[in-house]
Order: structure tokens, then sequence, then C-alpha cells
């Protein structure tokens, strides 16, 4: 999914901030201003795959 096909801000995933998304500049390309991580458009593909994973890593905590 490109970045025109999302519609959410940007977000640091390791500090749980959101940043708002300046159209033409990719998230990625930005870092969290606390943590200095790169972050990740909110309801990309790459958001997704961390969310799965993320559940994922729960689910098996569990057992």
């Amino acid at each position: 999914m490109s970045d025109q096909k999302c519609k959410g801000d940007c977000i640091c995933v390791h500090c749980n901030i959101k940043y708002i998304h300046k159209p033409g500049i990719p998230c990625r390309e930005k870092v969290c201003e606390k943590c200095h991580k790169p972050l990740m458009r909110e309801g990309s593909f790459h958001h997704q795959l961390y969310l799965k994973k993320l559940q994922d890593s729960g689910n098996n905590l569990n057992l």
C-alpha cells in the first residue's frame, strides 16, 4: 500500500507517539523526536504487519 492510499498519520510504534503526516514526505524518512527511530504510516501495509507480529507474539506468550 503506497503512502497515497494511507490516510493515517506518522507514528512511532516504539513510543506510541503520533505525528501529523505531511504530504510528499514519506513517514519512513522521518524519525521520532523521542527515540530517534524511523516512523511508520498509520494503517500502512508495514504497520499492519507490525500489528500482526505483535499480536502473534502476544499469543505465543500465553501458551
